[in-house]
C-alpha cells in the first residue's frame, strides 16, 4: 500500500456499466463531460451480455436479455449514439414468437399482424379479428404515452406536451378501452376478448414479465410488449446482446469517456449533502462532481449512500418499494447442442428459434401458485430461445451445433420446507427439459455443455437487489413519475449531484436505454429549482479538499 499523486478527476462518474449505465455515460460524453463509468464485473453490460459457453468453445449465448423490441422506437439511442459506427448489426428473425400447443397446435406470431391473424385464425375467426382490435386500441394508447416516456417525468418540455396532445387526439376513441385494458389484469383481458386456449396460452406466456399472478390489477401493462412486436418488430445484436453493449461502450470510449472494469463501487463520497466522488473496495477514491448511480434502489440507499446522508423518510418509502414480493422470477438454462432439436409435426425453420411453451392459461395459474408457494412440478411454462438459428456467428465456424435458451417462468426465489437451490437447481432443469422434449424428443442427447442460473444466482453474480432485472417490480404503485419511490424520482437522489439510473428509474425497465439517455439530460440540466431550494444551507457550505488514496 502507497500514496501517489492525484488521480484524475472527471466531471462525471458513473457507477453501474449496464446498459443504461453505458447509455448516461455516452450522452454525457458526446456533451464534452469528463466521463468514468465504473463496472464491478470484469465485462460490462450488466444483464445485458454474452459469454462463452465454459465447456464448449466456440458456443456463445446471452444469459439473460435477448429479445429487442423498445431499441426500434423513435427517438432512438441506436440512431443517436450511431451504434451501427460502433459495430453493432442485426438479425430479424422471421417468426417473432411461436407458441406450441399439445397434438401439433401452433400460432406463430409475425410483425405483419394480417399473417398473424391468418395464424389464429386456424382456430377462431373471431379470435383472430379480435387480437387485431386488441392490439389496436393498445398500440394507440402506448403511442400516446410514448412522447412522455422518452424525458423527464415531471420537467415535461412543451414539444412532449404537444406530441402527446397530437396523439391523444388522433387515438381518442380508443384511449378509453386501452386505459381500461392496460389497468385491468392479463388474465381479465384474455377471458373478455378470446375464446380459444391456443390465443389465450401465448399471450399469457409472453406477458409473465409480471413476476406475479397474472390476475393482477395493473398486469396489461405488460400486455404493450406483445404490441410492440407488430409496431417495431424484434431483433437481437449479432454475435449475442453483448454486442449492443459493447457497442454503447465503443461510443463512450469514441467521446472521450472512460471505463473501467473489475472496479466495484465501495461507496459514494460526499460532503454537506453534496457527491465529491466514489471510493472503490480497493481504497482507491475518485474525485467528480456528479455520480450516477445505475444500480437498484436498494443498493444506492442502503451500500452506496451513508445512512446519515438519507433522511428517514427515504427509508420509509424503501421499505415500501416491493421487489419479488409474490416470491417468484425465473430460472435461466443456456445450452450448447451438437445439433438442431426435432419437432415432429412441425416446420423446423419456422419454430426452432423462439418458442413459447405453455399448454392452456389453467397451466400458467397453476405454476404461479406453487412458485409463490415455494414449490414447483413438472409443469414450468417456459419460452426458448435457439439465436444460433439465425446468427451462425454464436457457434464454431463450420459447425451443425445450435445454441439453446430457457427462460422458466414463475420459478419460486425462496424454496419451501428449507430447501436449497444448489440442490434442486439440476432437478428443476431435469423437469423444464422434460418439457421440451414433450415438443422436441431427443433434444437430451444434443446437450454439450449448460450453463444454470437460479433465481437466487442473478444476486450474486450480477450484485442486483433480489436478482430482479427489473430493479422493482413493474405494478402500478411504481410506475410513472414518482418511479421508483419519491425520493428517487426523477433521477435525483436525497443527495445532491448524486443521481439515481438504471432499469428501476423512469419510465420503465427492459433494453431501451431510455432510463440512462433521460438521467444524462437531467444531469446536464442540473438539479431541479425544488431541491435546489431544500438545500439552499448546504450550498452555501464551503467544500473541502478531499484526500486520495490510491493502490500500488
Amino acid at each position: 500500500m502507497g500514496t501517489s499523486a492525484q488521480p484524475k478527476t472527471y466531471d462525471v462518474v458513473v457507477v453501474g456499466g449496464g446498459h443504461n449505465g453505458l447509455t448516461c455515460a455516452a450522452f454525457l460524453a458526446k456533451a464534452g463531460k469528463r466521463v468514468l463509468v465504473l463496472e464491478a464485473r470484469d465485462t460490462v453490460g450488466g444483464l445485458v451480455w454474452t459469454m462463452e459457453m465454459p465447456n464448449a468453445p466456440g458456443f456463445k449465448v446471452s444469459p439473460c436479455s435477448v429479445e429487442f423490441v423498445l431499441p426500434g422506437v423513435k427517438p432512438s439511442i441506436v440512431d443517436q449514439l450511431e451504434l451501427h459506427k460502433h459495430g453493432l448489426r442485426w438479425v430479424h428473425p422471421t417468426a417473432l414468437t411461436t407458441w406450441l400447443g399439445p397434438d401439433g397446435a401452433s400460432v406463430a406470431f409475425y410483425q405483419d399482424i394480417a399473417r398473424t391473424k391468418t395464424e389464429i385464425a386456424k382456430y377462431s375467426r373471431r379470435d383472430a379479428q379480435r387480437y387485431e382490435e386488441l392490439v389496436d386500441i393498445i398500440t394507440e394508447t402506448l403511442l400516446t404515452l410514448m412522447p412522455y416516456f422518452h424525458g423527464h417525468p415531471w420537467r415535461i418540455k412543451p414539444h412532449t406536451v404537444f406530441d402527446v396532445l397530437k396523439q391523444a387526439a388522433k387515438s381518442r376513441t380508443k384511449l378509453a378501452k386501452g386505459a381500461r385494458v392496460m389497468l385491468g389484469s392479463i388474465d381479465a383481458v384474455l377471458e373478455e376478448w378470446f375464446e380459444r386456449e391456443e390465443i389465450k396460452a401465448p399471450i399469457a406466456a409472453y406477458s409473465a414479465g409480471t413476476f406475479g399472478p397474472i390476475t393482477e390489477t395493473g398486469t396489461g401493462f405488460h400486455l404493450a410488449f406483445l404490441c410492440g412486436i407488430h409496431q417495431w418488430g424484434v431483433k437481437r445484436p449479432v454475435g449475442g446482446s453483448g454486442a449492443f453493449t459493447q457497442a454503447i461502450a465503443n461510443a463512450v470510449r469514441h467521446h472521450g469517456g472512460d471505463i473501467r472494469t473489475s472496479a466495484r463501487a465501495k461507496r459514494v463520497l460526499t460532503h454537506n449533502g453534496f457527491a465529491r466522488g466514489v471510493e472503490l473496495d480497493n481504497g482507491e477514491q475518485i474525485l467528480a462532481s456528479d455520480v450516477v448511480c445505475a444500480v437498484d434502489p436498494y443498493t444506492l440507499l442502503t451500500k452506496l449512500l451513508d445512512p446519515s446522508d438519507v433522511p428517514d423518510s427515504t427509508f420509509d418509502q424503501l421499505r415500501s418499494l416491493q421487489v419479488g414480493r409474490y416470491n417468484v422470477l425465473y430460472f435461466d438454462a443456456e445450452m450448447a447442442l451438437s445439433g438442431r432439436p426435432k419437432f415432429p409435426g412441425f416446420d423446423d425453420d419456422e419454430y426452432t428459434s423462439t418458442l413459447m411453451l405453455c399448454p392452456t392459461l389453467d397451466y400458467m395459474r397453476r405454476s404461479t401458485v406453487d412458485g409463490m408457494a415455494g414449490t414447483f412440478t413438472d409443469e414450468i411454462p417456459m419460452a426458448t430461445l435457439s439465436s444460433s438459428v439465425y446468427d451462425r456467428s454464436l457457434v464454431p465456424a463450420s459447425s451443425a451445433g445450435e445454441t439453446l435458451k430457457f427462460y422458466c417462468f414463475n420459478t419460486p426465489i425462496e424454496l419451501s420446507n428449507g430447501r436449497s437451490w444448489d440442490d434442486e437447481k439440476k432437478d428443476y432443469f431435469e423437469r423444464a427439459l422434460d418439457h421440451y422434449e414433450l415438443y422436441a424428443p431427443g433434444t437430451r442427447d444434443l446437450i454439450i455443455d449448460a450453463h444454470l442460473t437460479a433465481p437466487p444466482d442473478f444476486q450474486e453474480r450480477y450484485f442486483v437487489h433480489g436478482g430482479n432485472y427489473e430493479h422493482v417490480d413493474l405494478t402500478l404503485n411504481q410506475l410513472g413519475p414518482t418511479r421508483p419511490i419519491p425520493a428517487l424520482a426523477g433521477y435525483e437522489s436525497p443527495v445532491e449531484r448524486v443521481w439515481h439510473s438504471g432499469a428501476g428509474a423512469f419510465p420503465m425497465a427492459y433494453i431501451s436505454g431510455w432510463p440512462g439517455r433521460n438521467t444524462a439530460d437531467a444531469v446536464l440540466r442540473g438539479p431541479s429549482r425544488l431541491r435546489r431550494r431544500a438545500r439552499k444551507k448546504a450550498a452555501s457550505s464551503t467544500l473541502p479538499p478531499l484526500q486520495f488514496r490510491t493502490v500500488e
